[in-house]
Formats: C-alpha cells, sequence, structure tokens
C-alpha cells in the first residue's frame, strides 16, 4: 500500500512543464491531490497494523483501489504529454495537425480534468473516514538497510546441505541394491513442509554412484495438479502438445528395458486409479529401476509405495545451530557475544528443526543488520505471537515478509503469478518488476535494472528464493520458490493478485495482476477486467485451443491499463494496428508465435515499451522501421528469417539488450549507431556485408565503448571460397574490438588469414570459439596474455589443421600461441578442444 501511494506522490511532484501543458489549468487540483495523498500517507503504518479490524481492512482496500486509479491517470498524462513531445516537428503529417487541433486538446482537457476532479473527490471522502476510524499520524519508519558488504548469498546451496549425511547414505542403499527383483521399486519421502524432502531427493539424484548406477534419470516436478499426459511430457523431454497416445508411446521408448532413476517431487494426488494409470506406463523399465516420491501425505505414501516409506525429521539441535550460524552470522562464524549466543540458540529451538524456517528466520537477522535487543524482541515477542498460532512454521515464514520494506514486498508479491515450481529467470523477472514501477529511483545515478538486481539479490539473501542456478560468469541465473514461500506469496496478495490454473476461475473485480493457463475466460471483455496492470499466458501449458484468435485479441487490446502483456507460444500469425490503444505498456512477449511474420508499425506508437521479446519467431522478417525510443530490452533469439534491422539505432539511448543485429548494407554502416548502454550478449550477423564500409568499421571501433557486454559472437553470412584470405575481413574484425571486459568471444566465418591483435588485450576472457574460419593460418602471440581463459574451441579452420598435420600436431603449441594448460592434444580428424 505504502509503495503505490508513494509512487502517485512522486509523479505529483514531479510534473515538468509538458504535463501541464496537457492539463491547461489543473495546476491547483495536482496540489490538492498532492495534500490529500501525504495526509492518508501519514496513517498507513498505523492502519496495517490494524487490518483485524474489519472497518479498517476495507477502508484500506478502497483506498488501494483509488491510488491505482490514481496512478493510472497521472500516467495517462505523462504519455501524452510524452507523445506530443515527440511528434513535435513532423507537422507535414496530417494526422499530427489532427492530434494538435484546438478542439482535440480541448476534449482532452476536459476528460482528463473529470477524472482528476473524480480521483480527488473519492480520495477526500477516504481521507474523512480515517477520521471516523480513529487512525492516527505515524510517520513511515525507513527500512533498515541491508548489509551489502557480504557478497556471497546466505542460502545454502546443494553442496553445503548440513546434516542429512545419514538419510543420503540410507536412500543411496535402496537403490543401489544389487538383488534386483521387481522391475520397478517406488520409495517414497515422507515430511512436513520445509523439512527439506526436495533436497534430499537432490543430493541422493546427483550423487555419481547413483548417477552412474542407472542408465536414465529423470526430475518431475508434480506439485498439486496430477496430469499424467504432463508429467510423462516432462519425462521425456518434450514441450510439444502431443496428444496422450503418442506422449505414452514416447515415454515408453524411451525407458523400455532400461535401468531408470525417476523422481516424482511434491506429489499430492490421493486419487489411487490416476497413480495406476501413469504406473502402467512406467513398468516398461529394466529390472532394478526406482521412483522416489517426496511428499507431505501419508496417504500418497500408502498408494504409490512398494518400499517402506522415509519419514524424514527435523534436525537435532546442533545441526539446527549448525545451520543457523551459516546463514546468521559473518562468515558462518559464532560471535563472542555470549548473551547473543544464548538468544540465538532459544530462536533456534523454536523452529522446531525445520529447516526452511532456520534458514529464513536467519536470514532475516542477518540481513537487517540487527543487534541483540532486536534479537530478544523477535525471540520474546515475535516468537511468542507465533506459538498462539496453529501453523507455527508458516508463521515463522511469514515474518520475513512482514519485516520486508514495502517495495521488495511488490516484487515477491508478483511471483505469486507463477505456479509453484516454476523457474523464475533473473533478468525477466527484474525486466517486469521495471515495468509494473516497482523499482524506486536510485540516489546514485543506478539504472533500474541495476536496482532490481539488488532487490533480487535482497530476496535470495532473506532465503525467499532457492535452488539457484548459476552462470558462466558467476551470477545467478534461474531460481525456484519453495512451496511453503510460494503459498506464503499466495496468502500475502489479497484480491490484486489471482492465477487461473484450470478452465474455470474467479476473477474478481479488483484484480490488476492476473495470470493463466487457458484462454477460455477472456473471449469476451468481462467488466471486471478493465483495470488489469499485468496479464501472463503462462504458455505451454494450456486448455484448449492454443491459437489466439480476433475474439482474444478484442478482450486484450480492451485493457488499457496494461503495463505487462505476455503472449507467448500462442501461434499468434498477426497482431491488430489497434495495439497502439494499450498506451501504458511497458513489457511484450511476443517469443515462441512461430508463425508470426511481421510487426506492425502501431508497435512503434507505443512510447512507454521497454521490453519486446520476440525470440523464437522463427518467420519474422523485419521489424517496424522506427522502434520506440523507450525501449530497454529488444529480444531476437533464433529469428533466421530476418532479413534487415530497422533505422534509428542511435535514438535507442535507454537500450541494454540487443541479442542480434543483422548487417545489411542497404542501410548503410548502421551499426556504428548502436547505444553504449548495451549489455549481456550480442550476435552480430552478416558480416560479409560489411565490406562495402571496411575501412569505415576499423577507424570506428564502434564495440570498443560497449564495456557492459559480456558475450560477443561474430558471424559471416556465407562461405563463399572466392572470399578466403579476403583483407577486407581483416579490417573489419580489427574495428570490432571489443571492450577488455568481455567474457566469452565467438569468431566464426571470418576469411582473414590472421587474427588481430586485440586478442590478446582480453584479459577478462574466459571462452574462445573460432569456427569455419578456412583461411587462418596462425594465431597471434597474444594468446600467451589470455590469463583467464577457461575453454577455447577450434572448429573446422582447415588451414590451421593442415600447418598441424604435417607435423602430426607438434607444431599446434608453436602456432596457437595458447598458454600451457589449455594445450590439447592434437587431433587431425577433429580438431577442436574443451575444458
Amino acid at each position: 500500500m505504502e509503495a503505490i501511494a508513494r509512487t502517485v506522490l512522486q509523479k505529483l511532484s514531479s510534473f515538468a512543464q509538458e504535463e501541464f501543458g496537457v492539463i491547461w489549468n489543473l495546476q491547483d487540483d495536482v496540489q490538492r491531490m498532492r495534500s490529500t495523498v501525504s495526509a492518508i500517507k501519514a496513517v498507513l503504518l498505523d492502519a496495517e497494523a490494524k487490518t483485524n479490524n474489519l472497518q479498517i481492512s476495507n477502508w484500506l482496500e478502497e483506498l488501494k483501489d483509488v491510488l491505482y486509479d490514481a496512478d493510472d491517470l497521472l500516467d495517462d498524462l505523462s504519455t501524452e504529454a510524452l507523445k506530443r513531445k515527440l511528434m513535435v516537428g513532423n507537422s507535414i503529417l496530417r494526422e499530427v495537425q489532427i492530434f494538435f487541433s484546438f478542439s482535440n486538446q480541448i476534449v482532452y482537457g476536459l476528460k482528463l480534468g473529470h477524472g482528476m476532479k473524480a480521483i480527488q473527490k473519492r480520495l477526500e471522502d477516504i481521507a474523512k473516514i480515517k477520521i471516523t476510524l480513529q487512525l492516527t499520524d505515524r510517520p513511515l519508519e525507513t527500512p533498515i538497510a541491508y548489509r551489502e558488504q557480504r557478497q556471497t548469498y546466505s542460502f545454502v546451496s546443494k553442496d553445503e546441505v548440513i546434516g542429512r549425511e545419514e538419510e543420503k547414505e540410507f536412500l543411496k542403499s535402496y537403490l543401489l541394491d544389487t538383488n534386483e527383483t521387481v522391475n520397478v521399486s517406488v520409495v517414497p519421502i515422507i515430511g512436513i513442509g520445509g523439512l527439506g524432502k526436495t533436497t534430499l531427493a537432490q543430493l541422493v539424484y546427483n550423487d555419481n554412484a547413483v548417477q552412474r548406477y542407472f542408465q536414465q534419470t529423470m526430475w518431475v516436478c508434480v506439485s498439486e495438479e496430477f496430469d499424467i499426459r504432463k508429467i510423462a511430457q516432462k519425462m521425456i523431454g518434450s514441450d510439444k502438445d502431443s496428444e496422450i497416445e503418442q506422449v505414452q508411446q514416447d515415454l515408453r521408448n524411451k525407458i523400455r528395458r532400461k535401468k531408470y532413476l525417476l523422481v516424482l517431487d511434491d506429489v499430492w494426488n490421493e486419487d489411487r486409479e490416476l497413480w495406476l494409470k501413469l504406473m502402467s506406463l512406467l513398468m516398461e523399465g529394466g529390472k532394478g529401476s526406482i521412483i522416489i516420491v517426496t511428499t507431505r501425505s501419508r496417504t500418497v505414501a500408502k498408494i504409490m509405495g512398494t518400499l517402506p516409506p522415509f519419514f524424514l525429521k527435523g534436525l537435532d539441535l546442533e545441526r539446527s545451530w549448525k545451520l543457523f550460524s551459516r546463514v546468521a552470522f559473518d562468515g558462518g562464524e559464532e560471535p563472542n557475544d555470549r548473551e547473543l549466543l544464548a538468544i540465538g540458540r532459544g530462536i533456534v529451538k523454536r523452529c522446531a528443526g525445520v529447516p526452511l524456517a532456520i534458514r529464513t528466520i536467519g536470514s532475516l537477522l542477518y540481513s537487517r543488520n540487527l543487534g541483540q535487543s532486536d534479537w530478544l524482541y523477535f525471540k520474546e515477542v515475535e516468537f511468542s505471537k507465533i506459538d498462539q498460532q496453529k501453523d507455527k512454521i508458516f508463521a515463522i515464514l511469514k515474518l520475513s515478509y512482514d519485516h520486508l520494506p514495502s517495495f521488495l514486498k511488490n516484487c515477491f508479491a508478483y511471483c505469486s503469478l507463477f505456479p509453484k515450481g516454476f523457474k523464475f529467470d533473473k533478468k525477466t523477472l527484474i525486466q517486469l518488476w521495471v515495468a509494473e514501477g516497482f523499482i524506486q529511483p536510485s540516489n546514485d545515478n543506478r539504472c533500474e535494472e541495476d536496482v532490481g538486481h539488488e532487490y533480487f539479490m535482497n530476496l535470495l539473501s532473506m532465503s525467499l528464493f532457492q535452488d539457484v542456478t548459476i552462470d558462466d560468469y558467476g551470477d545467478v541465473s534461474t531460481c525456484k520458490m519453495h512451496d511453503l514461500i510460494h503459498d506464503l506469496a499466495q496468502l500475502v496478495v489479497g484480491k490484486e493478485y489471482a492465477m487461473v490454473e484450470g478452465k474455470k476461475g474467479n476473477i474478481g473485480n479488483r484484480i490488476r495482476y492476473l495470470s493463466s493457463r487457458t484462454l477460455s475466460h477472456f473471449a469476451q471483455t468481462p467488466s471486471s477486467s478493465h483495470k488489469l496492470r499485468t496479464f501472463i499466458i503462462l504458455g505451454q501449458q494450456l486448455y484448449g485451443s492454443k491459437c489466439l484468435d480476433l475474439l482474444h485479441f478484442h478482450f486484450f487490446l480492451s485493457l488499457k491499463c496494461l503495463r505487462v502483456l505476455t503472449l507467448c507460444g500462442l501461434d499468434i500469425v498477426t497482431i491488430p494496428t489497434s495495439i497502439k490503444e494499450l498506451k501504458h505498456l511497458r513489457y511484450l512477449d511476443l517469443s515462441k508465435n512461430h508463425f508470426l511474420l511481421n510487426l506492425p508499425p502501431d508497435v512503434s506508437s507505443l512510447h512507454n515499451l521497454q521490453t519486446l521479446k520476440l525470440s523464437q519467431c522463427f518467420r519474422l522478417k523485419e521489424l517496424p522501421s522506427h522502434m520506440n525510443k523507450s525501449l530497454r530490452h529488444l529480444e531476437l533469439n533464433e529469428c533466421e528469417r530476418m532479413t534487415c534491422m530497422p533505422c534509428g539505432f542511435g535514438q535507442l539511448t535507454n537500450l541494454q539488450t540487443l541479442t542480434h543485429f543483422l548487417v545489411d548494407n542497404r542501410e548503410g554502416f548502421e551499426m556504428k549507431h548502436m547505444p553504449n548502454g548495451l549489455r549481456g550478449k550480442l550476435e552480430i550477423k552478416w558480416l560479409d556485408s560489411l565490406r562495402y564500409y571496411a575501412e569505415e568499421v576499423e577507424s570506428a571501433k564502434v564495440l570498443l565503448d560497449k564495456q557492459h557486454l559480456q558475450e560477443l559472437e561474430l558471424h559471416r553470412r556465407k562461405f563463399n571460397q572466392e572470399f578466403c584470405g579476403c583483407g577486407e575481413d581483416e579490417n573489419i574484425l580489427e574495428g570490432l574490438q571489443p571492450h577488455d571486459s568481455i567474457k566469452k568471444l565467438v569468431i566464426d566465418g571470418y576469411c582473414g588469414r590472421r587474427l588481430p591483435d586485440w586478442i590478446g588485450n582480453l584479459s577478462s576472457l574466459l571462452s574462445l570459439e573460432i569456427n569455419n574460419c578456412n583461411a587462418l593460418i596462425s594465431l597471434p602471440e597474444g594468446f600467451r596474455n589470455l590469463i583467464s581463459l577457461k575453454r577455447l574451441r577450434i572448429y573446422n579452420c582447415s588451414l590451421l589443421e593442415i600447418r598441424c598435420a604435417r607435423t602430426n600436431g607438434e607444431d599446434w603449441p608453436k602456432i596457437a600461441h595458447i598458454p600451457k594448460v589449455l594445450i590439447p592434444p592434437f587431433t587431425p580428424s577433429l580438431f577442436r578442444y574443451y575444458t
């Protein structure tokens, strides 16, 4: 609540002259609204502390609703002002003349004025009620700053799991039993939520001896919906929307006569018939096959188990303390403060040996940088409240949420839109938070994505995320939520968020954020949905037809307040021109629409659009001729049929992500206009088109200032022998020198004889690939300077291979000048190497 109030106040306080030019004489209304919102904001802390009072709870709901409406109206105003600013100077266009016509300005001004006055009236009525509710002004507390000095994460990775060695070895004895008398055995692991059933199963599943023993290993997160077709699809690793007959045949072929290990994680199904149907498909495996089932239900274990169930217990006090120390103290080292340690042991005892609760409360105490008195307060006050509740573990987890600052509460709540077991991509999640306005402005001029990264790491340090994967550069790439944490997210979101899982679902009139696995609700335009800010179609697991028809588009395009729209994998063929009506839109995901040919020029009218995702739109040929200046992320992975890039990249000063750039000589040397803020990965294709501008490329050094790029791939369009040894290619590559902070470099189809010397300056380079460079005769001396290089791949470089083959590989290190640690064994028939 405090976050949306703060957002409205920021907008009211930051109006520039352009906005006042749109609303004319409404400055007084703006000032009144700002004063009213400020007065209400002052009592929010008191009100939110009294939400058990039904009147106050209803008052807060009404307040939240009007604040959202105010934010939409103010955003409308800012967008209108931005649109007029961008159109200044294009008076030759008739539509611009109409737009700026005096009558049009009057109509818009009157409409906006009425909207402002209506919202102000609602705010004043709400402000009057606060008096009758006897709410007192309490300045909002400044959140305690989260610690920044610890660079590692407070979560415990699978390699650091504490206190489960005996349980792991016991389960391994089940799995590695060589007395194989039956084809398939089922071992249930039973325990309450948060005990670590999944973690234990992961420890066993990833054990080297276990991986060697089984011919096939498979992991399926089942969760609450026991759908045989989906489970089978996950087992075979397919995301195709195939019929059950084809799926079951593929599954049986995959496991037939193979000794397999299957983990069915988080099973809730107590319908024995469903289990028997799935089990009939799994009997094709070879003798000694094992299925591990993790569940909270003894009934599930009784239905599914063929071997005695394994009852997972909580950690004893010493192991609990060891885990707590790992996350609560710097470096896992106990401090010398005996009183603090005594308080900590009392807190740990109340966590009842549940690892998730221990990690969560330990992370909370660490990240908030609390002292002895605060720890005592937690033990005596916070935990005394927990002891009175039925579900004590869940109440402990909720403490982490209650102590989050408001901006982190929004980010955490947003995760409730995704199903249990969902793998969050960190970059995508941050882009969604930015699109929804959850990121507060930074005092140190950092971009919103960098602040969003800090938010993500704070939530991770609070153990609200887990199961992270780390990319090649040591950064967190993906994560998941524990089921109990997901339950917590769905509990705290109230009436603003909804996820429609099945064919039926309730969409209330206060819903602002919605996700769904079905399109069946949305062929018409329910009035209760017109205020939606987020609409996410969850993609692969849709009920019914995936095809998005005009009726569905009519629904989506009626959602005038949308900031986020995800229509991924829906077989969309065309986008209606009326998409320009979604003027608040910040995030548009159209990826995996394999039949989409192009985007209408009207996409350029989305003046607030920040993120546009078009990856795996295999038939997409081109983008609108002029892209939005507000664009920050443009993803074009695997858009193989694109023929050119739009003009005006130099105007996209906010662009951070550009996964692909196609060089087209029809546009001249357009690449020199790419903005300096590019991050992550950039793949440049059709470099042979630059031969007409080779000298200009060499002198321009267009990539040298792109210091935030991590990966660079340079590709030719085709391999023509006539160009082998082409001097222009050497000039081009010389001019494409990246910043020396680059981590990965791929050079593919290069026709020069020598690589540029700048490669030896890439001191941070971790991975280097040189492919299909048939004219290359040597590698530069500077290769010896690649002190960080961990992976080298050289493939289909015929002259290098021939030269090494003459001496049976003895000259290979001399030719390559490669650091000794990377000198590979030479194989004439296969000139490649991995580390």
